[in-house]
């Protein structure tokens, strides 16, 4: 079973159908955002990076916890069944 992949907000124009889903058993979270990169091209790259990193304003959530407060941030291995939503944060008053 592959990984799920999820965009909410402003990255649905990147992701046109707003799912994929990736064979990546194994990978890092890291590695799925480089293979999401290399599948999707300019669009995926211009929404999810900004010099060399990720964009401001997005969170990333494996299976519903934020990728930034796991042990191994993303580093942390994938498994089968996986799902990762990445969803832009919003502010306002």
């Amino acid at each position: 079973m592959p990984v799920r992949v999820t965009a909410v907000g402003a990255l649905l124009q990147s992701l046109p159908s707003g799912k994929t889903e990736l064979p990546a058993e194994g990978l890092t979270v890291q590695e799925l955002l480089e293979a999401l990169l290399q599948r999707y091209g300019e669009p995926m790259k211009q929404d999810l990076i900004c010099n060399g990193e990720l964009r401001q304003g997005l969170c990333l959530l494996l299976n519903g916890r934020n990728v930034l407060v796991l042990p191994e941030r993303f580093d942390t291995r994938l498994r089968d069944g996986d799902e990762l939503i990445i969803a832009t944060i919003l502010a306002g008053g």
